[in-house]
């Protein structure tokens, strides 16, 4: 695809007017055939520069000219698409705030920022495996204290998976929010 009035002036196709003028005249003041010297091939090529950039003003300096070159584009690109390729229309980062995302709603993450040591996340399940051990150990050998042992780790193990959670929003609410 051939270099578009956008590439001659160095603008990006959302650039607002005033931005595409400005372009213009700074480079219309640095490529004017006058400013290349006497050498006939430098001023041929400063003419033709000059030529490009005053083309590509004439088309974005006018608002009805650029709507319509800005949809020829957008039909050239769509024509040129291969099937596989990435769509002409694709934006792959938006850096503009979302106002739907519950994230945003505040500018600072709840709590203190303090984290949760890991034994306590991982603790619950050991507990109540261990209790289930015991508990079956104490069932296979007919031995009633290993069995009332292994049901209190058990009771334990289902207390510590409650418990746990608890801690954690306890421990990340005590900082709050404003």
């Amino acid at each position: 695809m051939n270099a578009t009035h956008y590439d001659t002036l160095g603008v990006s196709p959302d650039a607002d007017a005033g931005t595409v003028r400005r372009a213009w005249v700074d480079l219309a003041r640095r490529n004017h055939p006058d400013l290349a010297g006497e050498d006939p091939g430098s001023r041929d090529a400063a003419q033709r520069r000059m030529q490009e950039i005053n083309e590509a003003w004439e088309v974005l300096g006018d608002e009805s000219r650029r709507r319509r070159y800005d949809a020829t584009l957008a039909i050239e690109r769509r024509q040129n698409w291969q099937p596989g390729a990435v769509s002409p229309e694709f934006v792959p980062f938006d850096t503009s705030e979302d106002p739907d995302d519950p994230a945003a709603e505040y500018d600072r993450p709840y709590g203190d920022g303090s984290t949760v040591p890991r034994s306590l996340q991982v603790g619950p399940l050991p507990v109540l495996l261990v209790g289930f051990v015991v508990f079956g150990l104490g069932l296979i050998l007919r031995f009633g204290p290993l069995v009332g042992l292994g049901a209190v780790i058990v009771v334990a193990g289902v207390l510590a998976f409650v418990a746990a959670p608890l801690y954690a929003v306890f421990r990340s609410s005590r900082g709050g929010l404003d």
